[in-house]
């Protein structure tokens, strides 16, 4: 089985990760290093992973360790291979890739494989039938030929999601942020842009164009060498995320499992973390107001929680980002930074977060999506700004902005 959230140990190496609990790296007693390192070796190169089998698997990209997670599958040569959103966090370059060494695991070793993808085009490539579930139910297995993606998300959903697509602009015109200059060297240089009350601003680009490391300087993880931020033209000095939040930003990360979720609480205490403070009567929480609080992100958001006391992990994945998505808007910010905010959620849950994003703009709140998926940009974006290699190379108004201008900018052809 390969995962959805990558179960690696981050403190070992990927030679380590591919090789643990396989009797193949054993001589004896003792740990067979030779055989294991050189075994992995050709695995990076049959994966075209720049990588050494002693690199740390912390050390690695989100995508970069979804590949080892596959690879570690595949070179076992399984029977029967489960994937379960494998592409989730990798380039055109890098499916493309791991699709090859499908089709050759289903001719030359008659590997039975169970796909699960959320990425519809993906299924109608690579797959022979696809079963559709929706809500925990088993719906219908047809033959790809006989369906196409609108089909099959209808069938999953049990409604037509493109009647509620709704490409309004709430965009007020009144500039909320604006950056200048923004660096930090060896991930991004000279990026200004700014956004408007209201706005959804995309962000396109390549995985590794340097998208997510704005996103968290601006959320003050990690602090620019230089470059000014202004808000409401007023400029401020963002050294921290406390920072970001007093100045009314909210950041919704690109992994929810490392950067997000709280593991250890339950979905009430996940969503209410940062209004803790408002919580209070005295030094303790007041469990009334708490609880009222939560009832009222439950039905807002439609949030699908059985006892919100339980574990945060009980959720899927799209209730667990509205349970995020709901914790910033509780804390009434200016500005919400979404990075990859759909990634590994389901068509319906996808189609509740774009309803939850304009709602938000709605209200004046300035919204940055960063997205590799296309599609999504253009459906919600008011603009699009695409980067390069750490570098805006463009920012495209909606009239302006297809598939094929946006991978243009993304490319530096233009």
């Amino acid at each position: 089985v390969v995962h959805q959230e990558v179960p690696l140990c981050e403190n070992m190496s990927i030679a380590h990760n591919v090789f643990m609990g396989s009797s193949l790296s054993t001589k004896g007693i003792f740990v067979n290093e030779k055989f294991m390192f050189s075994e992995t070796e050709k695995l990076l190169k049959k994966f075209k992973l720049n990588c050494h089998p002693d690199d740390l698997v912390g050390d690695l990209s989100i995508a970069e360790q979804s590949i080892v997670q596959i690879a570690k599958a595949v070179y076992f040569q399984p029977r029967i291979l489960i994937l379960d959103e494998p592409t989730a966090a990798l380039t055109n370059d890098q499916r493309t890739i791991i699709f090859d060494i499908i089709r050759e695991l289903k001719q030359k070793h008659q590997t039975t494989i169970i796909y699960i993808s959320h990425r519809l085009e993906e299924v109608i490539e690579i797959g022979d039938t696809v079963t559709v579930l929706r809500d925990g139910q088993y719906v219908t297995t047809e033959k790809v030929s006989n369906l196409s993606i609108d089909n099959i998300v209808n069938l999953m959903v049990g409604r037509d999601i493109k009647k509620e697509m709704n490409i309004k602009s709430f965009s007020t015109g009144e500039t909320l942020l604006r950056v200048e200059n923004l660096t930090r060297k060896g991930e991004f240089e000279n990026i200004s842009f700014d956004l408007k009350k209201g706005e959804i601003l995309g962000f396109g680009g390549f995985v590794g164009a340097g998208r997510s490391e704005v996103m968290m300087s601006l959320f003050g993880f990690n602090k620019a060498d230089s470059g000014e931020i202004f808000i409401e033209n007023e400029k401020v000095n963002i050294k921290s995320p406390r920072d970001a939040i007093k100045n009314g930003i909210g950041l919704i990360p690109e992994s929810r499992k490392d950067d997000a979720l709280i593991e250890t609480m339950s979905i009430q205490q996940n969503a209410q973390v940062v209004i803790i403070n408002q919580l209070l009567k005295g030094i303790l929480i007041n469990s009334t107001a708490a609880d009222n609080k939560m009832t009222e992100m439950v039905d807002k958001y439609k949030i699908k929680a059985g006892n919100v006391k339980n574990p945060i992990l009980t959720l899927s994945g799209g209730n667990q980002q509205k349970v995020i998505i709901a914790r910033w808007i509780s804390n009434n910010p200016k500005i919400l930074l979404c990075d990859e905010p759909t990634r590994g959620i389901d068509v319906g849950a996808k189609a509740e977060v774009y309803q939850i994003l304009r709602e938000i703009a709605s209200q004046g709140i300035g919204i940055i999506i960063v997205s590799s998926e296309l599609p999504e940009l253009l459906a919600l974006s008011d603009r699009i700004a695409v980067m390069h290699e750490g570098k805006l190379t463009g920012v495209l108004n909606r009239n302006e902005a297809t598939e094929e201008s946006v991978m243009k900018y993304a490319a530096a052809v233009v």
